[in-house]
């Protein structure tokens, strides 16, 4: 599973050995969108809020393809912060699994008034922090697919069986990979 777990660079300062923890088990057995979490430091944290007009707008540009390549999002929103909302609410526009990881005390009472299935709000301690990611992961894997049906004519579905039945490719597999296909010519999209 391919994971952006992201937390505000602020808290680097009081909470960045324990962030870069969370990721290190999340990298074990998924793959990571983003290692801003790891990059950062209380040294170059203030190098990252004085970047350059140009330097934010990359910034902003490499965050929204880690959404994009996602499988869910994880942030962790003990602190209070605009961009760990903003990402939310992307991902959650992109269809996208998001937990949002809280310690105990500190509950995010806005995110908490929004109702959205692909959203959930999990408190952790320090003594079960791995459970909660497990948990984490676990809800985001079973959210991933949905399920879509639409109807066809006639002439479509006596095609959709001739592709299943000499290319030996279920009709569903089929339509995915056509669509992926176009995904991956439309620029605006991937932008």
């Amino acid at each position: 599973m391919k994971i952006y777990f992201v937390a505000s660079p602020r808290a680097i300062g009081d909470e960045g050995s324990f962030l870069r923890q969370m990721y290190d088990y999340l990298k074990k057995s998924n793959s990571m969108t983003s290692d801003l979490l790891v990059r950062l430091d209380e040294d170059n944290v203030k190098e990252f809020y004085g970047a350059s007009h140009k330097e934010v707008v990359e910034h902003y540009k490499r965050t929204m393809l880690a959404i994009k390549k996602a499988d869910m999002v994880i942030v962790e929103v003990s602190l209070h912060s605009m961009s760990m909302g903003f990402i939310v609410n992307k991902a959650l526009e992109l269809n996208k699994p998001v937990i949002a990881l809280y310690k105990k005390g500190f509950e995010p009472y806005f995110f908490s008034g929004i109702e959205n299935e692909k959203l959930r709000i999990l408190e952790y301690t320090d003594k079960v922090w791995q459970e909660t990611l497990d948990q984490a992961v676990n809800f985001g894997k079973g959210s991933g697919d949905v399920r879509f049906n639409f109807f066809v004519s006639p002439k479509i579905l006596a095609y959709l069986d001739w592709v299943a039945k000499t290319k030996k490719l279920p009709r569903a597999v089929f339509l995915r990979e056509l669509i992926e296909k176009e995904m991956r010519k439309d620029k605006e999209f991937r932008e």
